[in-house]
């Protein structure tokens, strides 16, 4: 890695090295607006700044990229070497009892019970989460629920 990069960016040549150990080894996508991939970019990923999605915090990614998310693609590497990992139905039943015994009865994800989520799947031994096959369309959704787990892949 060059001196001079920031450490949560990395050349297409680096992502094997990076990805060895991993649960994941393949490049996914993540989409956001331009103000986002420029923070990202610059900063890196901030779990805190991230949107909630429907498997509570965490910096969501895909197999395939999808626009519907955001108007810049950035290619990343998630190193996750403990991810939860499930088909759609019983990672969303599993993150909706966690939600309900956080305090929301109709298993509804706001702020406080996303990070809450991510928070006991940490204590679990978790690092991510791996819905397989997402919506029955053959791509996965991976989230990193770490920033150390992430690395921007420059093109």
């Amino acid at each position: 890695m060059s001196a001079g990069r920031p450490p949560h960016l990395i050349l297409p040549d680096e992502v094997d090295a990076w990805l060895a150990g991993s649960a994941i080894k393949v490049v996914t996508y993540h989409r956001t607006s331009v103000l986002g991939a420029r923070s990202i970019l610059e900063r890196g990923v901030d779990i805190a700044r991230s949107r909630i999605g429907a498997y509570g915090r965490g910096f969501y990614t895909a197999t395939q990229s999808d626009p519907f998310f955001g108007e810049v693609e950035l290619a990343v590497a998630l190193r996750l070497e403990h991810p939860l990992r499930g088909d759609e139905d019983s990672i969303s039943d599993l993150v909706s009892m966690i939600a309900v015994r956080l305090g929301d009865r109709t298993g509804r994800i706001s702020p406080a019970i996303a990070e809450a989520i991510r928070q006991e799947l940490l204590q679990l031994g978790y690092d991510g989460i791996v819905v397989v096959d997402a919506g029955g369309d053959g791509i996965d959704y991976i989230i990193a629920l770490q920033e150390d787990a992430v690395r921007v892949v420059l093109q």
